[in-house]
């Protein structure tokens, strides 16, 4: 369990992790499950950014617009796009990755703190894969300790036509893949917990290599809770932090109550 909570390699996360994860749950492993995997947006979490952007009537929404600048001045914060296109606004909200944060320019620059935990980046590191298996292998739950390349596989729809599988894989290079497509390396590392299962099909992304994530969820290496956290709240000029990686609790997560979660008319249940 604690592999798939720092999903990356366990010598690089740190203990505190596991910790706040527990204790946010209330000491109990069923409530802990329950918020890591089993409690979903009814409707999904698309129809959730729909709805929201359905509502920000007075915000431009632009997609596919790479931020290459920051500039605050003393009347507002201008906003460089990669197509030449700029923003301004009195102030910005900025919410990018940890990680990403040294990819774009701030003038000024931002503090030393922030670049340097940009430049260590945080451990979250692993793979995730919706992986589809020949025939129905019904409810399956299997773990694995992260010597594994598997370290968690469990049911997420069967029926006649197959199996979809969520397939974690805390450390990525012990899982074979030339690509997500790659059905052969996929299928030898479920054999040690799902002996026999044949795969057929993959669908997934590497966030790691992604410039615009270089990680998965935030999951802090040893030191950084207490020196990282203060600082990547900290507004700077006319910016204010955030991200989902500078988060007290529910740190990279829809943040809910459980176990009798409600937003709006967007109703948790567990599945």
């Amino acid at each position: 369990m604690c592999c798939l909570l720092a999903f990356g390699p366990l010598d690089q996360s740190a203990a505190t992790e596991f910790f706040r994860t527990y204790a946010l749950s209330g000491w109990d492993v069923p409530q802990m499950l329950a918020a890591l995997s089993a409690t979903k947006l009814v409707k999904g979490t698309s129809e959730l950014v729909e709805s929201i952007a359905g509502q920000a009537n007075l915000a431009e929404i632009r997609l596919n617009s790479t931020v290459r600048r920051v500039v605050q001045n003393g009347g507002g914060v201008r906003v460089e796009l990669e197509g030449g296109d700029t923003l301004e606004a009195p102030a910005a909200l900025i919410a990018l990755p940890m990680n990403v944060l040294n990819s774009v320019e701030f003038e000024p620059p931002l503090s030393q703190a922030k670049r340097t935990a940009s430049q260590e980046r945080h451990a979250g590191a692993g793979r995730k894969s919706i992986v589809k298996v020949k025939g129905d292998i019904g409810n399956v739950s299997v773990l694995a300790p992260e010597a594994q390349a598997v370290n968690w596989a469990v049911t997420y729809h069967r029926g006649t036509q197959g199996t979809w599988l969520i397939v974690f894989s805390a450390n990525p290079d012990r899982l074979h893949m030339t690509a997500f497509d790659d059905t052969d390396g996929m299928q030898e590392a479920l054999q040690p917990l799902l002996p026999g299962v044949e795969v057929e099909s993959i669908a997934g992304w590497d966030w790691n290599d992604d410039p615009l994530a270089l990680g998965t969820w935030c999951i802090y290496r040893p030191g950084q809770l207490a020196k990282v956290l203060p600082d990547l709240r900290t507004t700077e000029g006319r910016l204010f932090f955030a991200g989902a990686d500078s988060a007290k609790a529910w740190r990279s997560f829809i943040d809910t109550r459980l176990p009798h979660c409600r937003t709006r008319e967007y109703l948790c249940r567990p599945e």
